[in-house]
């Protein structure tokens, strides 16, 4: 009894945290990536694969769903229900050769979609999965003809993004100071640039205790000629550095604010070695540093913990540190399936979501039986018919015991059978484990409680 109350404390805790998340985005740097959602305090469990990605992909949160933006060649945007097994609500493409780069969604429920390799932003409708309509910002490319525009956010009434003016036929340098381009949600017209003290702006837009916009700006590469720069969105005017590319020691790829007058930036020096940077009071200290370029994403929790992406070559996963003290929260670090690339953090609550319909033909996973098992369970899984379907068994660790691929017949449905073993042979021991289906249909997962 004591056994099947654990499990079922376990399972409730990992669907919870499937749905509020945090979310990590990884990849294999080639072909595709992963998602899987982390308990948000120790011991920071993964989930296990809650769906593939493009290798190049970023994420949002909004209203209860996960927006994937598959970039470089990808050019699609992916709608997940994290409330719902993280379904696979829709994908579609934006248009060939325009590489995404986020997403963001307004009081209206509109999305936004930027563009690096197009002069447009893009409106499209997730509900319809469709572009509905592009404004176009050639007015602010240079001589190449593109403003390199990226990271977006959304801030009283008005569109924020990135624009970076870069010379691609000069190695991608800056051709000047970068720009944070407005655009008015109300007239859905184009205002004036809010011209930058610095080149390059690289990170995301963020939002400090102050109402300030925060962006890191590169510059260049390898120079410490640039910063954390604050935007005064009320009259729409540079304040200046919050902190020097010089005071930080390297070149600013991300930031957040953790308290009042404090960041924790995540920079690259001049060897192109990562490191996080706390900094407060005109000075930087070192929260953590790497011996290559190894440390890809952070992020804030809001409260005290400070999730670091770390990719080091057979080192991988998710490290917390403490704010306050700096100290490192964790022992070692969070196992992810790929390298971690990009955090997807939950946003703050919204209106109730339009439903969608799910994807014709998406994968279905249903009610595994019996539930508790010991060991067997069967879970019937509908999709596509005469499809080929990747079914694998995950822990509560995100470790996976075992993979299978099962075929489903010409009415789309198949049985998945959960034996209690690994692939080995080896009796699994006693918890809770999540069955995950995977396909041209898309994403499905059940959780099965083994006792003992």
């Amino acid at each position: 009894m004591r056994i099947l109350i654990a499990a079922l404390v376990l399972a409730t805790a990992g669907l919870a945290q499937a749905q509020d998340g945090p979310w990590i985005i990884s990849t294999d740097y080639e072909v595709f990536g992963q998602i899987e959602s982390f308990q948000k305090a120790s011991p920071w469990n993964p989930s296990g694969s809650l769906s593939t990605t493009p290798s190049d992909a970023v994420g949002r949160h909004h209203d209860g769903r996960v927006y994937v933006v598959g970039r470089g060649g990808s050019n699609l945007i992916r709608v997940h229900d994290a409330q719902n097994g993280f379904a696979l609500l829709r994908e579609f493409s934006v248009g060939a050769g325009r590489n995404p780069q986020d997403i963001v969604l307004d009081d209206q429920g509109r999305a936004w979609v930027p563009c690096y390799d197009d002069d447009v932003l893009l409106q499209v409708d997730v509900q319809s999965g469709t572009v509905v309509a592009e404004y176009s910002t050639a007015a602010y490319a240079d001589a190449d003809g593109l403003p390199e525009t990226g990271w977006a956010e959304v801030f009283d009434g008005r569109l924020y993004v990135t624009c970076q003016n870069l010379d691609r036929d000069n190695w991608y340098s800056p051709t000047g100071p970068g720009r944070l381009l407005v655009f008015d949600l109300t007239t859905l017209q184009w205002e004036a640039p809010i011209q930058l003290v610095a080149a390059n702006p690289y990170s995301r837009i963020r939002i400090d205790d102050q109402d300030r916009l925060l962006v890191g700006c590169a510059g260049y590469w390898a120079l410490n000629d640039a910063g954390v720069e604050a935007v005064d969105p009320a009259t729409g005017m540079s304040l200046g550095y919050v902190a020097t590319e010089a005071q930080l020691g390297g070149d600013v790829l991300n930031v957040v604010a953790t308290g009042a007058g404090e960041l924790h930036v995540l920079i690259s020096n001049s060897s192109f070695a990562t490191a996080v940077k706390r900094f407060a009071g005109g000075s930087a200290t070192t929260v953590v540093s790497t011996a290559g370029y190894d440390l890809a994403d952070i992020a804030f929790d809001g409260d005290f913990q400070l999730y670091v992406a770390d990719r080091t070559l057979g080192a991988f996963g998710i490290r917390v540190f403490d704010t306050a003290t700096g100290g490192e929260l964790t022992t070692q670090p969070i196992a992810t399936l790929l390298s971690p690339y990009s955090f997807v953090l939950p946003s703050k609550a919204g209106p109730t979501p339009v439903p969608l319909a799910g994807l014709p033909g998406a994968l279905q996973l249903g009610l595994p039986y019996p539930n508790p098992c010991n060991p067997r369970s069967e879970v019937e899984l509908t999709g596509a018919a005469n499809a080929t379907v990747r079914v694998s068994v995950h822990d509560l660790r995100g470790r996976r015991v075992t993979q299978t691929l099962v075929r489903t017949d010409a009415d789309g449905k198949a049985v998945v059978r959960f034996n209690g073993v690994d692939t080995a042979g080896r009796a699994l021991a006693a918890g809770a484990y999540r069955i995950v289906a995977e396909g041209g249909g898309g994403f499905a997962a059940r959780t099965v409680m083994l006792v003992k």
